[in-house]
């Protein structure tokens, strides 16, 4: 076992206890030399503690009068992931983390540790085999809110919300669209969603050296449902993408289109996401791409004039890639999944004044949330600028059923000329 990657997981998680922050901003804080296997096994092991966060709390309570302090907590719930995820090394994990907590903590803390780690390592796989008889125990055993999980289960029933709970707690597959035919037609393995290849077995350097060639591009096929409403009804021009970062529903279109577009606007506000979309149109975007760093709701329509399809990739709640985001679910309450509703609403309305004449929009997110996704759309078309539009088509992504990211997208078409 590689003891910086450990010790690093450790750290982090730390301060995701003491402020549940996006992991990809604490990954942000690992070492820049840091070799890439460190690295990787830290994320493993800090996403893999945030995932099943409360399942793991729960097997060390039943141990603990008390829980300690939160650097000691931290190191307790790394190890008892790694006895969940590889339990037939469970005397080798516990030794290894007994040793490097004897190293940072007291000798008290370093004996508590070994207890009760012998004790988790066989309460853990005792605990996973049981069946959630309701609400809680399905919130405790699949590591999420229990009020998420009670609107899921409102939503889509007991059954659909189990699985889409278990499916949460997978880790999730890596997947790539191949930008240069040529070069990448044979990487990786064929899917059920061309043009999309898995590469989730791949050789880790061959993926890297592909994706620094600017020939694939890494992105989940749930991401195809919004920009394929576009390529199923296009018949040329200009296209706006709003809230566009990091740029792959732009690079999608373009791939599909080709030289049908004239132009591709891509627009996010101003700050870190929007440099990742600056660097990446330059490394897989063509001429036709164009940047533009704005806030939608301070956009000009007259200096940008109108466009023959606008797509909006809402900010949500992420609660359709969950799976490769479960840092999220313990930042969600009920009031923020009002505020976004709010916002969306907002940004919808706005994004439908840069709509041409017979000019399509598309309203996207990647949340399954029907607040979020069906109710949003259906407030939009009663409103007054919504009146001039008409709802054509619409594609949600349950991820338990489709297999890959939950999202839902919805067309919509400006039936005048004004």
């Amino acid at each position: 076992m590689n003891d910086s990657s450990w010790s690093c997981a450790v750290e982090l998680t730390s301060r995701f206890l003491n402020k549940p922050a996006r992991l990809s901003h604490l990954l942000e804080r690992l070492p820049t030399a840091m070799d890439p296997g460190s690295r990787r096994r830290c994320q493993f092991l800090l996403f893999g503690v945030v995932r099943n966060w409360s399942f793991l709390e729960s097997n060390l309570d039943a141990f603990l009068r008390k829980r300690p302090r939160v650097g000691m907590w931290a190191a307790l719930l790394v190890a008892s992931f790694e006895l969940m995820a590889d339990p037939k090394k469970s005397a080798q994990i516990v030794d290894h983390a007994v040793g490097r907590i004897g190293k940072k903590f007291s000798k008290s803390e370093k004996s508590l540790a070994n207890a009760v780690l012998r004790k988790v390592a066989q309460g853990i796989q005792e605990t996973s085999q049981q069946v959630p008889a309701d609400s809680a125990s399905m919130a405790t055993r699949y590591s999420h809110p229990v009020w998420l999980i009670e609107r899921w289960i409102e939503q889509f029933g007991y059954e659909d919300a189990t699985l889409f709970a278990r499916w949460n707690q997978e880790e999730p597959e890596i997947y790539f669209l191949p930008l240069d035919g040529a070069k990448s037609a044979d990487l990786g393995q064929c899917t059920d969603w061309e043009p999309y290849r898995r590469g989730t077995d791949m050789n880790w350097t061959e993926l890297v050296e592909s994706l620094d060639a600017g020939t694939i591009y890494i992105q989940n096929p749930g991401a195809r449902l919004a920009p394929n409403l576009i390529v199923k009804h296009f018949h040329g021009g200009r296209i706006l993408d709003l809230c566009a970062a990091p740029g792959g529903k732009s690079f999608y279109l373009e791939r599909m289109l080709g030289d049908t577009i004239e132009e591709i606007v891509s627009v996010d506000l101003p700050g870190p996401r929007f440099e990742r979309l600056l660097s990446n149109v330059k490394r897989f975007g063509s001429g036709r791409l164009r940047s533009l760093a704005s806030d939608l709701l301070e956009l000009d329509e007259k200096a940008l004039g109108r466009f023959e399809a606008v797509l909006l990739d809402a900010p949500c709640s992420n609660s359709g890639v969950l799976q490769k985001k479960p840092d999220a679910k313990w930042r969600l309450s009920r009031e923020r999944i009002s505020e976004l509703v709010e916002l969306q609403s907002r940004m919808l309305a706005k994004a439908s004044e840069f709509v041409g004449g017979n000019g399509l929009l598309v309203y996207s997110t990647c949340s399954i949330d029907s607040a979020e996704n069906e109710q949003v759309v259906e407030r939009f078309l009663e409103s007054d600028l919504g009146r001039n539009f008409e709802r054509l088509e619409s594609s949600v992504s349950l991820p338990w059923v489709t297999g890959h990211d939950g999202a839902g997208a919805f067309l919509l078409r400006r039936n005048t000329s004004l």
